[in-house]
């Protein structure tokens, strides 16, 4: 497992690792938990120090952007890389806290469903087809 304790900031951003679950779903998973601003100057060190826990880890991660201030799709692409990485190694990430601006993001990309908590569902939102006007057939 990972030591707990902050690393160094870098841009803006700190990042934490926990060995210690917070719910019985989270046992074997490293918690990380992620405050300041997620962009372009700290979207690669916070996908470093993500890939260090995730390797470490026995099931996976557990995210907690709960102090994240802000996000770009830079921040969310980091997230969606070690994603794919947790996936190949046959681990799993979730997010078990987002602050507004991250919780924007995931649901105005529909991505939000990729980081359910184990045990968990996202409540279904409804999608109404959109009409294409023409033409009567």
């Amino acid at each position: 497992m990972t030591a707990p304790g902050p690393s160094p900031r870098a841009g803006g951003t700190e990042v934490g690792t926990s060995a210690q679950p917070s719910t019985p779903a989270d046992r074997g998973r490293t918690v990380v938990l992620v405050e300041g601003e997620l962009d372009l100057d700290t979207a690669q060190p916070l996908y470093q120090h993500l890939r260090r826990a995730l390797d470490r880890s026995e099931g996976g991660l557990v995210l907690d952007f709960h102090g994240v201030g802000f996000c770009d799709c830079s921040g969310l692409n980091a997230v969606l890389r070690i994603r794919h990485r947790a996936l190949a190694q046959g681990k799993t990430i979730s997010i078990r806290a987002a602050g507004p601006a991250v919780e924007r993001l995931l649901v105005m990309t529909r991505t939000r469903a990729l980081f359910t908590p184990v045990g968990h569902t996202c409540p279904r939102t409804e999608v109404t087809p959109a009409r294409v006007l023409g033409p009567p057939a």
